[in-house]
């Protein structure tokens, strides 16, 4: 057989790829779902099939010779997506880029224009293969042209031969132009003959061969109704075939040679792939190459000399790249340090650890630029050594999370990669791998902060984020003592509790089973005592809360069974966990502070998580009490008052929401009077609270379900209440409205920063998915800015407190709420700043009020009123 001949439908693949893949869009907001699927699809094409030649035909938009003969052909077609209509571009755009020829001719289908190509290349000796997702080139197929048919998505692929189409239809090729014209095509609006579909036009075809045989023997056609519409539509059966037929003599002018697939150029194709974001694509086309061992040698510093002439080199550098090995990575407040690495331009220098005190004042000068590997952690080393950092450039991971908040945050292996199409070799040491990091770190800055200016995300980086590392390095080196004999003591409490609640629940059950097993407890529950059944999972029944929630009054044992699972997690998770977390050196718990977690921008923590303690309950305050300052010191809690809503009250402009905070009135109540529709003064506690269900959930975008669940009413009233809100509120309406629309439109959010957080499932086509996408988008805007408005505060407080030369010091940070320890003499003038700094972080258009509570732990504070 001679070269094989590739011939692809570019609209009909481009249509399977758009609805076979989740919408997809880049950093700027450009649709890309059909293009990554399309290019999937050809890619594995080429690495399966191996073709010699390739072309792609796409339709032109002007009416073919069909439309002329026939006025509605295609009629009933709904227009292109507004999401896919751009990327036909782009498509054609990258098949030029890999060198593959379109081809499209006006007043011709590309169907007509693959088939003129297939039998122009059968008639060569070619082996032929047509791509599509259309059944129509199935009329084509002969002793040398398959059609490779996408089934299903763009990788369901049957490939059909003479032989699978009889098998499939029990009729030839050819013959499946006459069944065209018996049952026409709905989806290209082709009439056919009423009342017949493809079982009878498939059983009279192979009775009468072919549709003039069918026409002139009616007679001999079984059935009356069936001859009469034979018979009344012969004409409209004759039409049905013509525009059914693909034409194979469309008037082309091709050289085939110019089809051979060839290498595409590097420099063409990977800004391209690199454009629309297609990471797992751009390795094809790119030449990696491979760090080794010896791609790098690093310089030993081992004495005095050698370190003075190092520090000579680091002195005349503006900008140097930096690594703190440790002892051990995961503990940084706890571990020791391995050695220094620097590198300058692509040299870099190890210094040994026993040399740190004379590199001093090059740490401490801010003139010299660091760029950091893991600078938290860096900043913590140093710190514990005496020494503070200055200077700081540049973190690379840090700037990988600001361009894709939601995404797993790639590692400093993968972002090299990634920039630098430089991959590391499997067999390197830890030095040997840093080093070659820290030798190639300018360039990986120079992509990201050319990405971090296009993103519009350069100022959160420099003025936010990349200055934040220095305070929660502190905070993670001052840690917060822990009475560890409270907790010794609330564990052996809880223990009886536990104990006693466990026998209770086995009197009740009447047998001894394992309460922690959903298997053994769902048996109890359901098949014992006999309780409705809820739900079930794969394993059994379900036990989950929810499942609790609503059993909560069918039997005694429920509530017992909450409340032992309430106690036993607080207990592990806190109790009995904590103690062991202290550090013997310093007697305290070291939280981590992670900065590159969360896609809101939200700070987290983690060993121990100190977010989560639930504060709502008598059992998760017991907790916060063992959380005690030093002696001779107290704990100042700042909180900031409802700042999400005040952030809600700015970015929507809502005038009786402003109004509300600008003159100070208590939003909850007031809500609570326009919902329930009575005088603020007659507003009940029990009111207000719902009305603060409904003032939070409308800002995390509720729905009438979640608020009727949290609520326990009825839906419609849940609807009502919404309703009325909205009434209330028609600026927080409008605002909502328009950031769902943005989100459709950019394919993300922002915060009043122009943090961003990409929502690609906005767009869904499940329900499910597309609303709670919604939420986010309603959500994010809210909680981002209020998360940065806080970021922003302890920046200002941080430098204070060092302006100063205050000995308080911030502890935690918990969402709204920063905790500082603090010397009874510096309590006035310390709650006074830190009040004025967090009230001060940012102008909005309604006032920051921040509330103040001092305590001798952590539960029990006391409201703290400034002279």
């Amino acid at each position: 057989m001679g070269k094989r001949l590739f011939l692809l439908d570019g609209h009909s693949l481009a249509h399977r790829a758009f609805y076979a893949l989740p919408l997809l869009q880049n950093s700027e907001g450009e649709y890309t779902n059909a293009v990554f699927g399309f290019a999937r699809m050809l890619f594995k094409l080429i690495d399966d099939e191996k073709p010699d030649l390739m072309l792609v035909a796409f339709d032109k938009k002007a009416p073919t010779f069909r439309h002329e003969e026939y006025e509605d052909y295609k009629a009933n077609r709904k227009k292109m997506p507004d999401e896919l209509s751009p990327q036909i571009s782009l498509i054609k755009k990258l098949l030029e880029y890999l060198k593959i020829p379109i081809l499209s001719l006006e007043g011709y289908e590309a169907d007509d224009v693959i088939g003129t190509l297939a039998v122009m290349g059968d008639k060569e000796g070619m082996e032929v293969k047509i791509v599509t997702g259309d059944r129509d080139s199935l009329q084509l197929v002969n002793a040398h042209i398959n059609v490779l048919y996408t089934r299903k998505g763009i990788s369901d692929i049957v490939e059909y031969n003479q032989e699978k189409i009889e098998e499939r239809y029990g009729l030839s090729p050819s013959q499946l132009i006459d069944m065209k014209g018996l049952m026409g095509d709905s989806s290209d609006n082709i009439p056919g003959v009423p009342g017949i579909g493809e079982k009878t036009a498939i059983k009279l075809l192979k009775e009468f061969a072919d549709l003039e045989n069918i026409l002139a023997n009616i007679a001999k056609v079984s059935g009356k109704k069936r001859k009469e519409n034979l018979s009344n539509y012969a004409e409209q059966a004759r039409l049905s075939k013509r525009l059914g037929e693909i034409v194979v003599d469309v008037p082309l002018k091709i050289d085939f040679a110019d089809c051979k697939l060839e290498a595409p150029v590097e420099g063409d194709i990977v800004p391209f792939l690199e454009r629309l974001e297609f990471t797992s694509l751009i390795d094809r086309f790119k030449t990696t190459k491979k760090l080794m061992d010896n791609d790098i040698q690093i310089k030993d510093i081992s004495n005095a000399k050698e370190l003075d002439s190092l520090l000579e080199i680091l002195n005349d550098s503006k900008e140097i790249a930096l690594e703190v090995l440790l002892e051990d990575d995961e503990h940084p407040v706890s571990s020791g340090i391995e050695e220094i690495l620097l590198g300058v331009e692509k040299e870099v220098y190890a210094v040994a650890e026993e040399l740190l005190d004379k590199l001093k004042d090059f740490f401490n000068d801010s003139k010299i630029k660091k760029d950091i590997l893991h600078a938290k952690e860096t900043m913590i080393a140093l710190k514990k050594k005496g020494i503070e950092l200055a200077g700081l450039s540049f973190d690379p991971l840090l700037a990988a999370y600001l361009l894709k908040p939601s995404d797993k945050l790639p590692s400093l292996e993968e972002q090299i990669k990634l920039e630098l199409n430089l991959e590391m070799a499997q067999d390197l040491s830890v030095q040997k791998r840093s080093a070659l990091l820290l030798a190639n770190l300018p360039e990986i800055k120079t992509h990201l902060i050319k990405r971090l200016e296009v993103t519009n995300l350069l100022a959160m980086y420099q003025d936010i984020e990349l200055p934040l590392i220095k305070v929660l390095a502190e905070m993670e080196i001052n840690g917060i003592a822990l009475d560890k004999d409270y907790l010794a003591e609330l564990s052996l409490r809880w223990g009886k509790e536990l104990a006693d609640i466990t026998e209770k629940i086995y009197s009740l059950s009447g047998v001894e089973f394992n309460i922690n097993s959903p298997k053994q407890l769902g048996e109890i529950l359901f098949d014992e005592i006999g309780l409705p059944v809820i739900k079930k999972t794969k394993t059994g029944y379900s036990t989950s809360a929810e499942v609790l929630d609503k059993l909560e009054n069918k039997h005694e044992i429920i509530p017992l069974i909450k409340n032992y699972r309430q106690l036993m997690k607080l207990k592990s998770t806190y109790v009995d966990a904590l103690p062991p977390l202290v550090n013997p050196e310093t007697g305290r718990v070291h939280t981590s502070f992670n900065q590159m977690i969360t896609a809101t921008g939200r700070l987290s923590s983690t060993e121990p998580n100190l977010q989560n303690i639930p504060i709502r309950t008598e059992e998760g305050r017991e907790i916060r009490k063992a959380f005690i300052p030093a002696e001779g010191r107290v704990l100042l809690a700042v909180d900031y008052s409802q700042v999400e809503l005040r952030v809600l009250a700015h970015i929507s402009g809502d005038k009786n929401m402003l109004k509300a905070f600008k003159e100070a009135e208590d939003i909850h109540q007031q809500t609570a009077s326009e919902i329930f529709g009575v005088e603020a003064g007659e507003v009940t506690p029990n009111m207000r609270r719902e009305a603060k269900v409904i003032n939070f959930g409308i800002a995390y975008g509720m729905s009438p379900y979640g608020l009727a669940r949290d609520l326990n009413i009825g839906r419609r009233e849940a609807e009502d209440y919404i309703k009325r809100y909205f009434e209330r509120f028609p600026g927080v309406k409008e605002y909502m409205n328009q950031v769902k629309e943005k989100a459709k439109r950019d394919g993300y959010v922002t915060t009043i920063f122009d943090r961003r957080r990409y929502i690609p499932e906005i767009k869904s086509r499940n329900f499910h998915r597309r609303s709670f996408a919604e939420r986010m988008a309603i959500n994010t805007p809210i909680q981002g800015s209020a998360a940065d408005i806080m970021k922003l505060a302890m920046l200002r407080v941080y430098e204070s407190l060092k302006k100063e030369s205050y000995q308080s010091r911030i502890l935690l940070q918990v969402h709204d709420e920063l905790v500082l320890e603090v010397p009874h003499k510096e309590l006035a003038t310390v709650a006074k700043m830190v009040k004025g700094e967090m009230e001060n972080a940012v102008e909005l258009t309604v006032p920051l009020i921040a509330d103040i509570q001092v305590g001798e732990n952590w539960r029990d504070k006391k409201d703290y009123h400034l002279e």
